[in-house]
Order: C-alpha cells, then sequence, then structure tokens
C-alpha cells in the first residue's frame, strides 16, 4: 500500500506526532482543545475563512458529542449506561454505539482475543496517574470476565447482553480512531479537501498539504538530551495513522522496577510485553486504532503476520530492544 523510504535512525521508541511548518497562506487555520482525555489538533486549509471558522467548531464539537457518548468515565455516558445495565438483560443502544461494537468484535475474532474490549474488566482497576495496579488476587479472580465472545451483540434489534456478570468494556482501543474519521468526513463535506486530524496516537490526513505530502514523525518518547526527537519520517497523504506506545499511560513498579502500561494482555489481564511501539497505516482510523492495540498485544512475529494478511495495511513495530520491524509494503532503510 505505502511505498515510503523511512529516513531515519532507529534506536529507541516511537510515538505518531504530525509534524509540519505552519505557512504564510492566509486560508491555514487550526485549532487544538483537549477532549476526550487528549489533545485534539486540527489544522486545516480553504479558500474560504468563514468556511474554516465554522467547520473547525463543528469538528471539535463532534470530538465532544462523541466523548460524551463514549466516556467511561462520564457516569451518563452511552458506554457507562451500557456498563451498569447489560449483564442483567439485554440493553438498547444506538446505532453509532452497535457498529464500534461489532467492529470491536470483528477484531476481535480476527486476532483470536488480543484485541478485547472486556480487558476493561480488570483494567477498570488500574490508575495509571495514582500508580495503582490489581493486586494479583484480585486480577485472577476477574480474569474470566475477559473475553469478547461474552458480549452478545443483537445488530437487528440493536441490543447488548454480557453473559457474564463482571465483563466491563472500554472503547478506548476504537473510539479515537473513529472520531478522527469522524472529523475527516466533517471536513469534507463541508469541502476540505487538505487537512489533518488527530487526537492522541490517532490521525488522519486529507489529501496532501498543497503539492506536497504531509511529513508524519515516528518520536522517540524515551528521548535522552541531544537525541533528536522524531526518528522515523514518513511523506503521506490520505492515510490514517495509528500509534499504541507503552508510554502512553504507564508507571514504574516501585517493587519489581517494570513498566506497568495501559496495553493490556486480554490472556493476563496484565500490561503486554515485548514491543515498545506499533504505528499502523491504512484508509481508516477505526480500523486502523484496533490494529495498532492488536499488533502490540500479539508482538513482531505474529503481528507482522497478521499485517502483511491485511490488504490495504502497513505498520512499524519497534520492539524492546529499539529495533524496527516493517511489514511487507513498507521499506525499510537500512536495506539498500
Amino acid at each position: 500500500m505505502l511505498k515510503v523510504l523511512l529516513n531515519a535512525a532507529l534506536s529507541a521508541t516511537v510515538l505518531v506526532g504530525l509534524l509540519f511548518s505552519f505557512e504564510s497562506y492566509a486560508e491555514w487555520r487550526s485549532d487544538e482543545q483537549s477532549i476526550m482525555g487528549t489533545e485534539v489538533n486540527v489544522t486545516a486549509w480553504h479558500h474560504d475563512d468563514d468556511v474554516l471558522s465554522r467547520v473547525l467548531a463543528d469538528v471539535m464539537a463532534e470530538m465532544r458529542r462523541i466523548d460524551a457518548a463514549l466516556s467511561p468515565f462520564k457516569p451518563q455516558s452511552e458506554l457507562s449506561l451500557v456498563n451498569l445495565n447489560s449483564a442483567m438483560s439485554p440493553y438498547a443502544i444506538s446505532a453509532e454505539l452497535s457498529f464500534l461494537i461489532d467492529k470491536s468484535l470483528y477484531f476481535g475474532n480476527l486476532s483470536d482475543g488480543a484485541f478485547d474490549i472486556t480487558f476493561a474488566s480488570v483494567g477498570r482497576y488500574y490508575d495509571y496517574r495514582n500508580k495503582v495496579q490489581p493486586k494479583a488476587r484480585q486480577r485472577d479472580a476477574l480474569l474470566s470476565a475477559i473475553n469478547y465472545q461474552h458480549v452478545k451483540l443483537n445488530k437487528l434489534k440493536q441490543t447488548l447482553f454480557f453473559t457474564h456478570p463482571h465483563v466491563y468494556i472500554d472503547l478506548g482501543g476504537i473510539a479515537k480512531g473513529y472520531a478522527v474519521d469522524r472529523a475527516a468526513q466533517i471536513l469534507h463535506d463541508a469541502g476540505v479537501r487538505h487537512a489533518t486530524v488527530s487526537a492522541g496516537g490517532d490521525s488522519r490526513v486529507l489529501g496532501d498539504k498543497r503539492g506536497r505530502p504531509w511529513i508524519i514523525g515516528i518520536k522517540n518518547p524515551r528521548q535522552k538530551p541531544g537525541e533528536p526527537s522524531s526518528i522515523i519520517r514518513l511523506p503521506l497523504a490520505n492515510v490514517a495513522v495509528s500509534t499504541s506506545g507503552d508510554y502512553e499511560r504507564f508507571f514504574i513498579d516501585e517493587t519489581t522496577g517494570e513498566r506497568v502500561h495501559h496495553i493490556l494482555n486480554p490472556k493476563t489481564g496484565s500490561s503486554a510485553a515485548g514491543v515498545v511501539s506499533v504505528t499502523v497505516m491504512g484508509d481508516l482510523g477505526v480500523d486502523t486504532d484496533p490494529l495498532s492495540t492488536t499488533v502490540f498485544v500479539l508482538g513482531v512475529e505474529k503481528g507482522l503476520a497478521l499485517i502483511n494478511n491485511l490488504p490495504g495495511f502497513d505498520c512499524v513495530i519497534i520492539d524492546r530492544h529499539g529495533e524496527a520491524h516493517y511489514s511487507d509494503g513498507l521499506i525499510d532503510p537500512n536495506v539498500s
């Protein structure tokens, strides 16, 4: 899909960030707001400044709407009400949530459970800001609740039912990718053909940068003094990019010295090990977002095998030794 040359010294871990210089065009506009627990950034070009002002406001309003519906931290969000009620009887849900649950279950089946929205049955007891994790006894007691097959979606009746009393779901592995897709659609429908949207590790690139590609930088999150902040640069257009990394939400266990991060292995209820960062590229964020999590959990060998068997996707994986691994559609810069 993406035959690109990755120009960089690959020696550490990564984080996707949009790297662009602001030009002096009057028609370029940007906005940044804190939504969905992260920074949402939009930069767009249009010949009509009034159109840009309106569409940027519409994008941010849509981001806030999605956050209000899908946040597990808002008691009255649809997701919170689902978690409160779906283990008792089939619970009526919106078409939007039905779509996202269906997509999540698809990736659960595709990955044999490496992507699993029921990870939150244990994951809800982690508090990375306060360095709290569930005790081994609590984790083991709840582990049986982590199984995407406990989630029964009736697409015809648009209802959801959990077959295990302790199931709790979280759409953190797909919601931001979906949100940037919705933002890109709003921009496109308003006639915007050159734009970027990012929400944390998820980005959509609309068109190019008026004759030049947008440059997506994969950054080094453990950057040391004197080291470059971006170690891989990807020239791209019309693409979704999602990164999952062990540096987004984490703390260091004071007893073991291990990094406790938010990407959990559904089979253990503990932080997935072996990979530091995964960046996936494809057409839609609603696909690249869950795939980056999936590949992170699967690891290098199984993760690359999955991506190489999925048409239209590519990825870069950084393992715990700082070595980069590329899917078949990318060109390793170390190979002449």
